[in-house]
């Protein structure tokens, strides 16, 4: 959710890239890059890890299994690879350590619920889906990692919108940030960030509206415009969009 600002047009790339593809338009299926896969070994291994602590279980030989069978699952189709993740065993023991950070920042197990998954209908056939990663009562701790911080309040409001809509009053949104580094430097500690509820909640239901509105007005028209591009952003790059350079958009920078 918080992608969608930065550029509709890649986002609903890729959202609705099936529905695209059906009405001619030729976006593209992408690699994905060593700094996804990383932080997605990172959550599979917390999250087997957590489990297992939480019963006074060892976790340590199942978290590293984990970690390795994520990651090799994630580059048998190809990966974008770079310079702080360069080999398959690098990008291993990095996730094997970011989860191990997380779960050290966590003495107290009781309570604590991992990976719940909500849903709720938002009306005009359109539902909302989360996995929250980690729920204690009503807080909710969400698990990022890569090489800097970003700010996902909107995605921890949808959380906070979806437990209140399945009965569960959240006070607190925190998120633990991981940053994924070189091999040969030490792991950093975790940060710890807190953000407003009421704001995050606020944000979240602007874009969901937003996101249905425009998802509306293509369906209708089937016109590119419904979805504003964003030339400037970062992940403006054929690594990174699936619409770029295609009949979907060609909005990008032009080469001289």
């Amino acid at each position: 959710m918080p992608h969608y600002t930065d550029c509709l047009r890649r986002a609903a790339a890729r959202m609705l890239a099936p529905e695209l593809v059906s009405l001619g338009y030729n976006v593209r299926a992408l690699k994905s890059s060593i700094g996804a896969a990383v932080g997605t070994a990172a959550h599979n291994a917390m999250e087997v890890a957590m489990m297992l602590r939480a019963e006074n279980n060892p976790f340590e030989q199942e978290m590293e299994e984990v970690a390795e069978i994520s990651i090799s699952k994630s580059i048998e189709d190809g990966i974008i690879w770079d310079d702080t993740t360069p080999t398959k065993e690098v990008a291993i023991k990095q996730a094997i350590r970011q989860a191990k950070a997380v779960i050290n920042a966590f003495p107290d197990l009781k309570g604590i619920s991992i990976e719940e998954e909500f849903k709720a209908n938002i009306g005009d056939n359109f539902v909302l889906y989360g996995h929250i990663d980690i729920r204690k009562g009503g807080v909710i701790i969400d698990l990022k990692t890569g090489a800097m911080r970003r700010a996902n309040q909107a995605q921890y409001g949808a959380y906070s919108l979806l437990c209140r809509t399945n009965g569960i009053n959240i006070t607190r949104i925190g998120e633990i940030y991981v940053k994924r580094i070189g091999i040969t430097k030490p792991q950093p500690e975790p940060q710890i960030v807190e953000y407003s509820v009421a704001d995050a909640e606020k944000m979240a239901w602007e874009i969901i509206k937003k996101i249905k509105s425009d998802v509306c007005k293509f369906r209708q028209t089937t016109d590119v415009w419904s979805f504003l591009a964003n030339p400037n952003s970062l992940m403006c790059t054929p690594d990174y969009c699936p619409a770029f350079g295609t009949n979907f958009c060609n909005c990008h920078k032009k080469e001289s």
